[in-house]
């Protein structure tokens, strides 16, 4: 069943069937559909799957939404659309949106063919900094896989040619002077910032050119993962004073006092980070190359908001990202990476004696 918005014109899906989800998704999932249709004014949504969706339901009293074994029609695939709503109300927001663009999906067997270019390259002026570089290096490898675009490449900033040096890259390339370019740059800045930060990319160059987008894009694994010599009872502690999600210098020197209580800690940065945190503390800098073989080797990873946060994401690395900005988009970004685990500032400080 599917009926025009509140704007007319626009056909909205109300037929819903989800897949096996878990309960906190199903709690979320009823949330949703009832905030979609308010938000939308459609007076009753139909969703089967798991029975714990009826409970919620009922428990919460969402009348816009009524849970069936089966529905007489077809039903939108929740499956399909990608679980990009765990987070909050904003999350509400983007799953309602997600649903009213699920009536103009085609279905996967049907989806458009790419249209990029075998050998195209991507210039990237302004996204220079190391997650940057991650997310479109690895983004942009799936998507070829995917869409059987035999080769691509990238060029710009020498953080670039590191990315693609170091991962495993079959199909993306760095050059460091093409003589026609795309600009990649403004692809990115179309990227929704819903989704984690490896799909970010992958998901604005299907939308540039068509084809099929990855919704959980895997980290890529390296070219040559380094020789472990043992693993360092060392905890790396990324706080850059350069970043725009560095915490306060009260609360980053009580972080890292409590963490040396109980291990050696390293700090990743440069004079601007000595001169935020002060100079009675171990720092590295290291290369691409010899950052990743020590991120390997170390215990754990305690960072904000950055790249080399992605990185540990992307190596498998234990760690805690602390948000210092608005957490529900941290949250996102950094959701994909299974080893790291994301809290609000406020929460970290209630930790700390």
């Amino acid at each position: 069943m599917i009926r025009s918005s509140l704007s007319g014109g626009e056909e909205l899906p109300t037929r819903f069937a989800a897949a096996d989800l878990p309960v906190r998704d199903c709690v979320e999932l009823a949330a949703g559909l009832a905030s979609y249709a308010r938000r939308h004014g459609i007076a009753r949504v139909e969703v089967s799957g798991p029975p714990a969706i009826g409970d919620l339901i009922e428990e919460f009293g969402f009348d816009e939404v009524r849970f069936v074994d089966a529905h007489q029609g077809p039903a939108v695939d929740i499956a399909a659309v990608p679980r990009t709503w765990r987070c909050g109300q904003r999350g509400l927001r983007c799953l309602s949106d997600q649903l009213v663009g699920a009536a103009k999906v085609p279905p996967a067997a049907d989806a458009t063919l790419s249209t990029l270019a075998e050998g195209s390259v991507m210039q990237f002026a302004r996204h220079n900094r190391l997650g940057d570089a991650l997310g479109i290096v690895t983004g942009l490898e799936h998507y070829c896989r995917d869409n059987s675009v035999a080769s691509a490449a990238v060029t710009g900033s020498p953080i670039l040619a590191e990315v693609v040096e170091v991962l495993a890259c079959e199909r993306v390339s760095y050059v460091p002077s093409p003589s026609e370019a795309i600009a990649g740059d403004a692809l990115f800045a179309r990227s929704s910032w819903s989704v984690p930060w490896l799909d970010r990319f992958n998901h604005a160059v299907t939308d540039a050119f068509g084809g099929r987008a990855r919704h959980r894009v895997p980290p890529l694994p390296l070219r040559q993962v380094p020789t472990p010599s043992g693993q360092e009872d060392v905890v790396y502690c990324q706080l850059d004073a350069r970043s725009s999600t560095a915490p306060p210098r009260d609360f980053a020197r009580r972080l890292l006092s409590q963490v040396a209580a109980n291990s050696e800690v390293r700090v990743l940065g440069g004079p601007d980070t000595q001169a935020y945190l002060g100079q009675d503390l171990t720092y590295v800098r290291a290369e691409l190359h010899e950052m990743v073989a020590r991120l390997l080797s170390c215990r754990f990873f305690v960072g904000c908001d950055s790249g080399l946060g992605h990185l540990a994401g992307c190596l498998g690395v234990p760690g805690l990202i602390v948000s210092t900005d608005d957490f529900e988009t941290t949250w996102a970004f950094f959701r994909g990476y299974a080893s790291l685990s994301v809290i609000p500032l406020s929460a970290a400080e209630v930790l700390l004696p």
